[in-house]
C-alpha cells in the first residue's frame, strides 16, 4: 500500500536538519515533532504500530532524560518507510507498560514534559 500524500507530506516538513540549537531550543523542537506524530497517528494520517510505539517510547525516553536530539531523532524513525526499518536497533527497544496506545503515548510525552519543566524551574 503506498503511503498517503498526508504521511508524505508530514516526513518531509519533519525532514530538516537542526543544527547545534541550544538545549532550550533544541528541546522544543523534539517536543513538536512528537506532538505532530502523536497527532498525525491519532488522526489517522499513519497508524501506531509496533514500530511506531517503539520509536515514539524511545524518544519520549529520551526526552525525559533531556536528550533532546535523541528524542527528536527516535520519533522521526515512527515515520520511516517499511524498507528501511529492517535493520534498525529501534526495533529492539522494550515499550514499558503504559506506553501501548496513543492516549498512553500522550500521556507519558505530557508527563515528561512536566517533568522538564519543573526541572527548568529548580
Amino acid at each position: 500500500m503506498p503511503d498517503s500524500p498526508e504521511l508524505i507530506a508530514l516526513r518531509s516538513s519533519l525532514a530538516d536538519t537542526v543544527e547545534e540549537l541550544a538545549p532550550e531550543a533544541a528541546k522544543q523542537v523534539a517536543q513538536a515533532v512528537i506532538r505532530q506524530i502523536l497527532d498525525a497517528i491519532e488522526s489517522g494520517v499513519c497508524p501506531l504500530g509496533d514500530w511506531e510505539r517503539r520509536c515514539l517510547a524511545a524518544a519520549i525516553t529520551s526526552l525525559r532524560g533531556g536528550r533532546a536530539n535523541e528524542a527528536r531523532s527516535r520519533a522521526r524513525r515512527a515515520l520511516w518507510p517499511e524498507e528501511n526499518r529492517r535493520s534498525a536497533a529501534i526495533a529492539k527497544f522494550p515499550v514499558r507498560p503504559g506506553m501501548h496506545t496513543v492516549e498512553e503515548l500522550k500521556r507519558e510525552f505530557e508527563a515528561a514534559m512536566a517533568s522538564g519543566r519543573a526541572k527548568a524551574r529548580s
